[in-house]
């Protein structure tokens, strides 16, 4: 080979492994700084996201502890009013904490737990109804019980609602920002109908 031909070629190679290095080294380095960020962003959004979600746990256990009482189906109107407004108001600040998987999770949480606080109120209605029209107290008797039994359905749906939310809140709070996002939004999403056929079979 030439030795002109041979210089020409070497300097080339030479150039191009430098512009490969300068890539390489460029790439590495915006890595770099998006790891950095991602981890800042991480730790700014930690404490608001812990503290929200839970607070919202709190309100689903004691949830799950006055369901347990023997007398689930003396509520009141205004116990369920409060019960409602105190799911609503920790239920916004998860969902502005986010992120989207947590509040996929949450919204199938709070749809099951709205609707444990109406068959609540059911269940005090028909008890009324048997106390108060003695003649109809068979039916009413039977329609009580019916409901009662239910409820036992809607227990194990907030079981599994607390358990799902715990886990997920966990995963997502022991992120530090160094790894990409592990959570696949397709899988949540399937995770959320499953979710919601069980809580739909539960109530019919």
């Amino acid at each position: 080979m030439d030795a002109g031909i041979a210089a020409v070629l070497g300097a080339v190679t030479g150039s191009i492994s430098g512009v490969i290095g300068s890539i390489t080294a460029g790439r590495a380095q915006r890595e770099g700084v998006r790891m950095t960020v991602r981890s800042d962003h991480a730790k700014e959004r930690h404490q608001p996201r812990r503290d929200a979600y839970r607070a919202f746990l709190q309100v689903l256990l004691d949830l799950d502890a006055r369901l347990n009482t023997p007398a689930y189906e003396d509520s009141t109107p205004e116990e369920e009013k409060q019960l409602r407004s105190d799911l609503d108001s920790r239920w916004i600040d998860v969902a502005l904490a986010g992120p989207e998987e947590i509040t996929i999770v949450g919204s199938v949480v709070r749809d099951a737990v709205d609707g444990m606080i109406s068959h609540m109120g059911e269940c005090r209605r028909l008890l009324k109804n048997c106390l108060e029209d003695p003649d109809e107290f068979g039916a009413a008797h039977q329609a009580y019980e019916d409901a009662i039994n239910k409820a036992d359905e809607f227990r194990n749906v907030l079981a599994d609602g607390i358990n799902a939310f715990g886990t997920v809140s966990s995963r997502i709070l022991d992120i530090d920002g160094t790894e990409r996002r592990r959570f696949s939004r397709w899988r949540m999403r399937r995770k959320k109908r499953a979710t919601t056929e069980r809580a739909s079979s539960g109530e019919s």
